[in-house]
């Protein structure tokens, strides 16, 4: 199908059946998730194969894969699939005039930090629609629909713009009741499980050799996924956990845990916000950004909890 214009533009039905495609592996497919025949399916890759005069797809007998050519022009081709979209919803959403942003955010950060500090953002910006999913782990922006993410991670991969938002500060703390006489750190590794998180399975050992304390078997003690859970493991008197202020802060103030250290654990890694480098400039993800990095300043300089001192038994 030639371009019915003066640009050198293909029908976007022929993009659509390309993407679709190549994703699913198979032309039938491709025609199910299209509610098209797989005849119709078939007709609009050979219009754009014409339309470019490359061959863009190897049909084989298990089924159609993009050749090095179609692989290329397809990646481009689905970014700009996905701005068409984005753009498309966000008019019918009726954000068109602010827009609309897609984050995936850590569980623990989304849940404790995050999440009760949106309404400030709402108030300030009501016309942005802000959307929030959570993910354990790195994010694949590329395949994953998402304007950005926020990930614990040690800088953003390649063809990825990210700024640091906060670093993960850790601090020992356990339950009241497991504070052993005297209370000092020390005494508390002696006699205490230490707690881990799989996402900072190094933060004990670096923290030991740090203060310079010797535990026989610093790896031995129960294993958490998310930073929550190790609060609540803490909280429950299952041993010491190593936890930044936004997690335990709310149980330190209550009482429900106690700071063993002054010293803190300065993770090598960091919060970093994430962005492909094409959408860094879009003006929504700016504007949020922006209130993101001053939020996390602000936070950063207020007051935290020290060590609290033994009672005397």
């Amino acid at each position: 199908m030639k371009s019915t214009t003066s640009r050198n533009l293909p029908a976007l039905a022929n993009l659509v059946a390309l993407e679709a495609t190549v994703r699913k592996g198979s032309v039938t497919e491709a025609a199910d998730e299209l509610c098209l025949t797989q005849s119709a399916v078939s007709k609009q890759l050979t219009e754009l194969e014409n339309f470019l005069g490359v061959r863009l797809l190897d049909r084989r007998k298990g089924g159609v894969v993009a050749t090095a050519t179609g692989a290329e022009y397809l990646k481009r081709v689905t970014q700009v699939l996905n701005l068409l979209e984005e753009a498309t919803l966000e008019v019918l959403t009726g954000r068109g005039s602010g827009g609309r942003l897609d984050l995936s955010v850590p569980v623990s950060l989304g849940n404790i930090w995050l999440l009760p500090r949106m309404l400030q953002f709402a108030k300030q910006h009501p016309q942005i629609q802000l959307n929030i999913t959570t993910k354990v782990g790195p994010v694949d922006l590329p395949h994953s629909g998402l304007d950005a993410a926020i990930m614990y991670c040690g800088g953003p991969p390649p063809g990825h713009f990210g700024v640091e938002v906060m670093p993960l500060e850790l601090f020992p703390v356990c339950a009241p009741e497991r504070r052993p006489r005297g209370g000092s750190l020390a005494q508390a590794l002696r006699q205490l499980p230490l707690l881990h998180q799989h996402t900072a399975l190094d933060a004990w050992p670096a923290y030991l050799a740090q203060i310079g304390a010797k535990v026989a078997r610093p790896g031995d003690g129960p294993r958490y996924g998310l930073l929550t859970m190790g609060l609540q493991a803490a909280v429950s008197g299952m041993g010491i956990a190593l936890l930044p202020e936004f997690v335990a802060g709310d149980d330190l103030r209550a009482g429900r845990l106690i700071r063993l250290s002054d010293t803190s654990y300065l993770s090598p890694k960091s919060y970093y916000f994430v962005c492909l480098d094409e959408k860094r400039a879009n003006p929504t993800l700016v504007t949020f950004l922006d209130w993101l990095l001053q939020t996390a300043k602000a936070d950063a300089h207020r007051p935290r909890h020290r060590l609290t001192p033994a009672r005397p038994t």
